[in-house]
């Protein structure tokens, strides 16, 4: 009996993110091992076609290295049953050819899914097909993507995202995660587990792509009102009340519109960056340190651990302990 074959494309332009489409290439490819060696013929292997989205089947990846794909856009009768478009530089500069945006609209009726990967969701966002679908990007550029594409629904704490036929990943690794929903999609859960059991990640990850974000933007990206106030809270950390006043004064501007500004430039109070502050300089030295929770506590101006632990879960959505587990230097306690 013949082995059902599912083809699974991945769309790369130039400076493409290596990761990812290599993390899921080789997850699918694991799959195919595992079912080889275990003489399952009844299940559906993947066969990976590598698609250039310029005329060179050459394409050079965001590490340097170049890859050979089978085909380019411009290619007649590329087998395809999945579409993945990998994220890269273009999708941050959102300068795309329109031959690439014109075959992805070709292709996605003829396919039984379509999805991104990254920011590859920007890509897709411009081709019109995200349009009122649940979607999914990087963490980092999922604010840049919902004001870009206002009319997409978008939710940055998943790794992956399912609206219809339509697929969309977080950042990076996340190609990892909803390559191994796709095999599990395919051809059920213990195929899809021991494929994660020989990669060794999980098959479902407890925790959310939110929990890897940053509270408040690099330090690059802030206006300079907004890097003076952030300074002047580092600086007094251990302070245990920094008030809106005090603020005010240190930047130059009445409190009232000290407030007003602040809230423009940022889309938060000075007290909730006050404790955005704090709390970012919290998970460093939960990452970091040996040190208690009631020392970190202290450390970052808060009255009591309770009143810290509060605030941290607010913001960060697990507890103090949850985060260090997760983070925790690979130097400490070796």
């Amino acid at each position: 009996m013949n082995t059902p074959l599912h083809h699974i494309g991945f769309l790369l332009l130039p400076q493409v993110q290596l990761l990812d489409f290599a993390g899921p290439s080789d997850v699918f490819n694991t799959a195919n091992q595992i079912m080889v060696r275990t003489a399952t013929s009844a299940l559906t292997q993947y066969q990976i076609h590598l698609i250039s989205g310029t005329v060179d089947k050459s394409v050079l990846t965001s590490a340097g290295i170049s890859v050979q794909c089978d085909y380019t856009i411009y290619d007649q009768h590329i087998p395809l049953d999945t579409l993945l478009i990998a994220g890269s530089k273009a999708d941050l500069t959102h300068e795309y050819d329109r031959a690439v945006l014109h075959w992805i609209k070709g292709i996605q009726p003829t396919v039984k899914r379509i999805g991104s990967i990254c920011i590859g969701a920007f890509l897709l966002a411009k081709t019109g097909l995200l349009t009122n679908k649940k979607v999914t990007t990087h963490w980092q550029y999922a604010k840049v993507l919902q004001e870009t594409y206002p009319s997409i629904r978008l939710t940055y704490d998943h790794f992956y995202i399912k609206d219809d036929n339509i697929y969309t990943s977080g950042g990076i690794t996340s190609g990892i995660d909803l390559a191994l929903a796709l095999i599990e999609e395919d051809n059920g859960y213990t195929l899809a587990s021991d494929v994660s059991r020989y990669l060794v990640v999980n098959l479902k990850r407890t925790n959310t792509q939110e929990l890897y974000s940053t509270l408040i933007p690099a330090d690059i990206e802030l206006t300079p009102l907004v890097r003076k106030v952030k300074q002047y809270i580092t600086d007094h950390l251990t302070q245990q009340a920094v008030t809106i006043a005090e603020l005010a004064d240190h930047v130059y501007m009445s409190e009232r519109n000290f407030s007003r500004v602040f809230k423009k430039e940022t889309g938060m109070t000075p007290g909730a960056f006050n404790d955005c502050v704090r709390i970012e300089y919290a998970k460093r030295l939960l990452e970091s340190t040996t040190y208690s929770i009631v020392e970190i506590a202290t450390q970052v101006g808060y009255t009591s651990d309770h009143v810290f632990r509060k605030v941290f879960v607010k913001l960060v959505k697990v507890t103090p302990t949850h985060y260090r587990n997760v983070f925790q230097s690979t130097r400490i306690n070796l």
